[in-house]
């Protein structure tokens, strides 16, 4: 398997221009992040996420705009934007929940309203109401110059947390 990598990298390293390589490098850095546990999942490894709970009910995911996570028009994709705004929206539920419980997202409403451009982007997330099955959060993402780019609201169904 090491081979059959090692062959793909070089490869790719070849054929690649710098964007290109700049790009490889973020991929790999996500997996190391993930490797030594300075970020929890590769998704928020790749988006290089840091995270602060701001109080008991609010929580804040920032992540720096790369090409990595642009569209075509050098725009943060929306799916990216939709991920930082789960990410933030679960992150607040579970900051709230006993070790034995976890939650999942049941459904989630976007409305994007500016261009996701600039340095990086702020998500905070916050708890409009917290039940013993049900969570609804809100959440919006802002842009380096604290334009609101993105509003989304989402129900998180609360489970026994699955035993490792």
């Amino acid at each position: 398997m090491e081979d059959r990598i090692l062959q793909k990298l070089q490869s790719f390293f070849l054929e690649a221009n710098e964007e290109e390589r700049q790009a490889m490098e973020q991929a790999i850095d996500a997996v190391i992040r993930k490797q030594t546990k300075q970020n929890g999942s590769y998704i928020g490894g790749l988006l290089q996420t840091k995270r602060q709970v701001i109080d008991d009910q609010t929580y804040e995911i920032t992540i720096p705009n790369t090409a990595l996570i642009q569209n075509p028009l050098q725009i943060v994709h929306g799916g990216i934007t939709a991920t930082l705004l789960d990410s933030a929206m679960g992150s607040v539920v579970h900051h709230v929940l006993p070790e034995n419980k976890a939650a999942i997202t049941t459904e989630m409403k976007i409305n994007y309203v500016a261009p996701g451009i600039g340095k990086e982007f702020r998500c905070v997330a916050k708890m409009i109401h917290k039940g013993s099955k049900i969570c609804v959060i809100e959440g919006r993402v802002f842009r380096d110059d604290e334009t609101l780019i993105a509003h989304a609201t989402g129900s998180f169904f609360i489970i026994n947390r699955p035993v490792k």
